[in-house]
């Protein structure tokens, strides 16, 4: 596989199941819109065991820089707060079991394509570090943390769930060299769990990655969650927070998320998430010159 460059423009996209020609499915993708990198979403489906020799050798021939595998759980719904809580990632006792073998199943397969890392939504950490599954979600964290460290991986966490300030304090107690963040801006507007780029500020630290991705915010009282949107239509100030990434230095790949279910806009929706940013990222060059 190939490295990239600096606030490189990516693309999150989802693998499909195994065939020889998976990785070159993917290329394509990619190639569709100009692009070259991306992170490898891994839906619960996608049977890791079989077929990844096929999977590394056609992505060591391509020129596609894939920066991480994204885990994603079987009976994970976001329809609204309760559900998310009730579904996603680690929180609920009776999933841990299957979710902690599915990461390390990820972990192998990342590991066997030559992936660096591994991310995912471990649920929502609690505010009080006195509660009890606090303690368990830190637990469970550094045994995957240390999973994913014996193949040279960083174990990441994407944002949004909780606040910058308890998910800090979180990455301190687990106590783990390589949990790392996967920053992404919409989630912090989706959850109502703060302003984006003080998010940022505070994290800064730990951001090994980052999701452009957009939306607007939750109706107060709801339970409900925010609403993704085409990239520069919500309330993320991507001009800002592309600044604020240079600031801090970040290294990694701007990664375009669009979970919009039709095909023919998301797409769309790609592509003009992809002129924005190089926009963007011309203005902000300009202004800096």
């Amino acid at each position: 596989m190939q490295d990239i460059t600096p606030s490189e423009i990516g693309l999150v996209f989802w693998a499909e199941q195994n065939s020889n020609d998976a990785a070159g499915q993917i290329q394509r993708q990619l190639t569709s819109f100009g692009l070259s990198a991306g992170q490898l979403g891994v839906p619960p489906e996608l049977a890791c065991d079989t077929g990844v020799e096929a999977w590394a050798a056609a992505l060591k021939a391509s020129q596609i820089a894939i920066t991480s595998a994204v885990c994603s759980y079987q009976g994970e719904d976001y329809s609204d707060l309760a559900t998310v809580h009730k579904t996603v990632g680690f929180t609920t006792s009776e999933l841990r079991a299957d979710r902690i073998a599915r990461t390390q199943a990820v972990s192998d397969f990342a590991h066997a394509l030559g992936i660096s890392a591994v991310s995912c939504h471990i649920g929502f950490i609690p505010s009080d570090s006195s509660e009890k599954l606090y303690a368990e979600l830190c637990e469970l964290t550094q045994g995957l943390c240390d999973y994913c460290g014996s193949h040279g991986q960083n174990f990441v966490l994407e944002t949004g769930q909780e606040s910058a300030e308890v998910l800090l304090a979180f990455i301190r107690d687990v106590a783990r060299t390589n949990l790392k963040v996967n920053f992404d801006p919409a989630n912090m507007i989706m959850y109502d769990s703060g302003d984006p780029l003080a998010a940022l500020d505070i994290l800064s630290p730990h951001v090994v990655s980052a999701h452009c991705k957009d939306a607007t915010s939750p109706v107060a009282g709801s339970g409900l969650l925010g609403t993704e949107c085409k990239l520069g239509d919500g309330k993320v100030d991507f001009p800002a927070f592309l600044a604020k990434l240079k600031a801090i230095n970040y290294r990694g790949l701007l990664a375009i998320e669009r979970e919009e279910p039709n095909l023919a806009t998301r797409t769309a929706d790609v592509h003009t998430a992809i002129s924005r940013l190089k926009q963007w990222q011309t203005d902000l060059d300009t202004a800096r010159a």
